[in-house]
């Protein structure tokens, strides 16, 4: 789990960097000095030694404030937090890309106008920034109502994340990720974390659980 939360972690550093926003990355958490734009923490933890007044002191903790427990072990409660959400993380060992063939036919997102159409079909806000670094991936189908999904290096694995099924099949869409994985980044362990039926999905389609987190807001 330390793995997956480091790579979680970079994505968000990449997201507030662009946004030329404070971050500080100690062994204990990664954390952003002011506020995180929506749909990203103030923290993750990166140990589950991590303490909670340690890792508050370095954020804007005040309301609309979010700590991601990655080992949920930490009580935020009793300092104002209540559970957003719960997840599981997940892992696959390092797919084979040889032979591998995808169901749907997946296109990366190459312009900044393709990520926003890919970020609206999401639901989400995706910096185009992230399109210059190698470590990040965006793929879709082009289509108004296809699936997607984003992949991301760093910390020794890659993280799968922003998968949305559209008109597609769920799971097809988490087998083809894994196969898109293996010819983008071969060699990389895939990780990520979900809830709800994209769990049971990536879980069909060979991913494993390997512990829970929880999303804490003020």
């Amino acid at each position: 789990m330390v793995e997956a939360a480091a790579t979680n972690a970079s994505w968000c550093d990449a997201v507030c960097r662009a946004l030329a926003l404070p971050t500080r990355w100690a062994s204990d958490a990664w954390t952003v000095a002011e506020r995180s734009p929506d749909g990203y923490p103030d923290a993750v933890t990166l140990s589950p030694e991590a303490e909670i007044a340690a890792v508050l002191e370095r954020v804007e903790d005040g309301p609309g404030c979010s700590v991601k427990d990655s080992f949920a072990v930490l009580d935020l409660e009793p300092s104002g937090f209540h559970v957003l959400f719960e997840a599981t993380w997940i892992r696959r060992a390092a797919p084979a890309a040889a032979g591998s063939v995808t169901t749907i036919d997946w296109h990366g997102v190459q312009t900044p106008a393709d990520l926003a159409q890919w970020s609206e079909a999401h639901g989400s806000d995706v910096v185009p920034a992230l399109l210059n670094s190698d470590d990040f991936r965006f793929y879709g189908t082009g289509s108004a109502d296809g699936p997607g999904f984003a992949l991301s290096r760093g910390g020794g694995v890659v993280a799968a994340s922003h998968v949305f099924a559209g008109s597609a099949d769920l799971v097809t869409v988490w087998s083809d990720l894994i196969v898109v994985a293996a010819l983008t980044y071969p060699g990389f362990d895939l990780v990520g974390y979900e809830l709800g039926a994209d769990l049971q999905a990536a879980l069909v389609a060979g991913f494993t659980g390997i512990g829970p987190l929880r999303v804490w807001m003020r």
